[in-house]
């Protein structure tokens, strides 16, 4: 239960360097709505100075309600992503509901990701739609 009284966010974004461009949109998207996430580049004040391996296991296992995972071929080779993933993953082994939502740019096999939970494909999706069905899993309206 100590996971629910560290919620800050509504949305937590994992991704590869890579994949800003995309992600970056989707986060404008987003933060234009209303709803509150965490994306790197909007905290770099806040992140000054802190220890990010520890403030990453923090804000990933316990800081948001939702956790985008963005999946690609980078995703997977990274550390950081690792770290953030273990973090993730180690919140939705412990409380056993949907946590991590999977957002796939190809079909890179990720470590902790089984292939039964549902993922959202995003060649075809613009980063406003893929912002859209965010908003929706949220319970927010849109429009």
């Amino acid at each position: 239960m100590l996971a629910r009284l560290m919620l800050s966010y509504d949305v937590v974004l994992s991704f590869a360097g890579e994949d800003r461009k995309y992600v970056k949109q989707v986060a404008a998207y987003l933060q234009a709505r209303g709803v509150k996430i965490f994306y790197d580049e909007y905290e770099q004040v806040h992140l000054w100075g802190k220890d990010l391996a520890e403030h990453f296991e923090l804000v990933y296992r316990r800081s948001g309600q939702y956790c985008v995972i963005f999946i690609s071929k980078d995703y997977v080779k990274k550390m950081w992503t690792r770290h953030e993933r273990r973090a993730a993953l180690s919140r939705a082994l412990n409380e056993q509901v949907e946590y991590i939502l999977p957002a796939r740019f190809d079909d890179t096999e990720v470590p902790g990701i089984l292939p039964s939970v549902h993922y959202i494909s995003l060649p075809d999706k613009s980063p406003a739609k893929f912002g859209k069905a965010i908003l929706e899993k949220l319970g927010k309206h849109t429009s």
